[in-house]
């Protein structure tokens, strides 16, 4: 899951990026509107984290341009407005949450699973492969209700590709998702995340190897 921060106070986004990163998301930050609306041009994020006192271009005015040009990306406000009329503004405009400053990181965190979970038309937060349940708001692997191991990346890795189950995806798609704009992850790394997967998930997890295309995870039996 990819998510943007757009946050004009550095210690507090760094500290937000921190806390969410350790929970599995893949994080990118600005701390200015007129950069934000631009990366949002051309590149896909799961949630934008939208502080509304933003030099460049207000936070209030960025949504007004993603929602004109029916941008449906997830959008939770972070913000001091803590004014009655200023939070309805704000979910009027097309914001799917508020969160008013000050507040703790993993009430952020829960808000911005449960919007995840929410758009991507999930009942639950569960995906499930065989044996295999990947609890995402947990960020936990099972199999047959056992709990697997991974690292937080093949996690992540393990993620996109349920996510993406039958369809072929390749490794800049996976390097991309699971990134942000700062870390450099060579697509050639998902090839040791994918043989890590392959390894401790078993001949049962059948990712299939496109040659010149990318991955393809096949329907499980049963």
């Amino acid at each position: 899951m990819r998510v943007l921060i757009l946050e004009d106070n550095q210690v507090l986004a760094e500290g937000l990026k921190q806390a969410m990163t350790s929970a599995g998301f893949a994080v990118d930050m600005l701390h200015d509107g007129k950069q934000g609306s631009q990366i949002l041009q051309y590149q896909e994020y799961d949630l934008l984290l939208l502080d509304l006192g933003l030099p460049g271009i207000d936070g209030i005015d960025l949504l007004r341009q993603l929602r004109s040009a029916n941008n449906q990306l997830p959008v939770l406000i972070i913000s001091a407005r803590d004014q009655l009329d200023q939070r309805i503004e704000g979910l009027e405009l097309g914001a799917d949450d508020y969160i008013c400053k000050p507040f703790e990181p993993d009430e952020v965190i829960a808000r911005a699973r449960a919007l995840i979970r929410r758009t991507s038309q999930r009942a639950d937060s569960v995906l499930r492969y065989g044996d295999l349940s990947f609890n995402s708001s947990q960020r936990k692997l099972f199999r047959n209700n056992q709990p697997v191991e991974l690292h937080r990346r093949e996690l992540s890795v393990l993620e996109y590709l349920l996510s993406n189950a039958d369809r072929v995806i390749s490794k800049d798609q996976i390097a991309d998702h699971i990134s942000s704009f700062d870390e450099d992850i060579n697509p050639i790394a998902i090839e040791t995340y994918i043989s890590r997967l392959r390894k401790k998930l078993g001949k049962q997890f059948r990712l299939k190897t496109v040659r010149g295309l990318g991955y393809l995870l096949e329907p499980a039996d049963g």
